[in-house]
């Protein structure tokens, strides 16, 4: 039996593994994720940034770029990746630790899974962006959280299955305008990505 434990617990714990599953993240998304960053911005954000694992293609199209996680192990790993990134130590479920109408671009890629409070996280997202800024986020279709394995200890990654439909009227709510683009296999979506713009 696995424990489940919190993101923070999780993501520490699970940071020295995390990148052998890029290749099956990344089958979610099929890459049509990166390709719906904007050309060029100014100040972005990569809400969850992990291990960097987008840092890369996000720092390519921002002039300055900050990276947001709840795991201190995760973020280790990113500066040991990628170098000098301005990195936070945050839990987002509660705050995002930036000025109202900051930021041009807010990405939040395989985030939702983790945050408890879906319409509170858009507000704060929504609160940050300037008039006209981005929201990148992906929704992907796992009900259960997978086991993971860190030495010999086993365990899940606590997660939270938000509803596409909810999400959207959210993103309503606070007057983003908003498109969906879903990536299917095998007749089924696996994931759904938006690109919302702040009004």
């Amino acid at each position: 039996m696995s424990n489940i434990v919190d993101p923070k617990e999780g993501y520490n714990l699970y940071a020295d593994n995390y990148k052998k599953d890029y290749r099956k993240l990344e089958s979610f998304d099929k890459g049509e994720f990166l390709k719906l960053l904007p050309d060029k911005v100014g100040t972005a954000v990569d809400l969850g940034i992990g291990d960097g694992r987008v840092a890369e293609d996000i720092k390519r199209v921002s002039q300055n770029f900050f990276g947001l996680d709840i795991s201190t192990n995760m973020l280790h790993k990113c500066i040991k990746f990628h170098g000098n990134i301005s990195l936070v130590n945050a839990d987002l479920d509660y705050s995002i630790p930036f000025k109202s109408e900051s930021i041009d671009l807010a990405v939040a890629y395989f985030l939702f899974v983790h945050i408890k409070d879906a319409e509170g996280f858009i507000g704060e997202v929504n609160r940050i962006l300037k008039e006209g800024g981005m929201f990148l986020f992906n929704l992907i279709h796992q009900k259960k959280p997978p086991v993971l394995k860190a030495g010999k200890k086993k365990f899940k990654i606590k997660s939270y299955y938000h509803i596409p439909s909810h999400i959207e009227k959210y993103l309503d709510y606070f007057w983003f305008k908003w498109e969906r683009f879903d990536v299917y296999e095998d007749k089924f979506w696996v994931s759904k990505i938006y690109r919302a713009i702040k009004t």
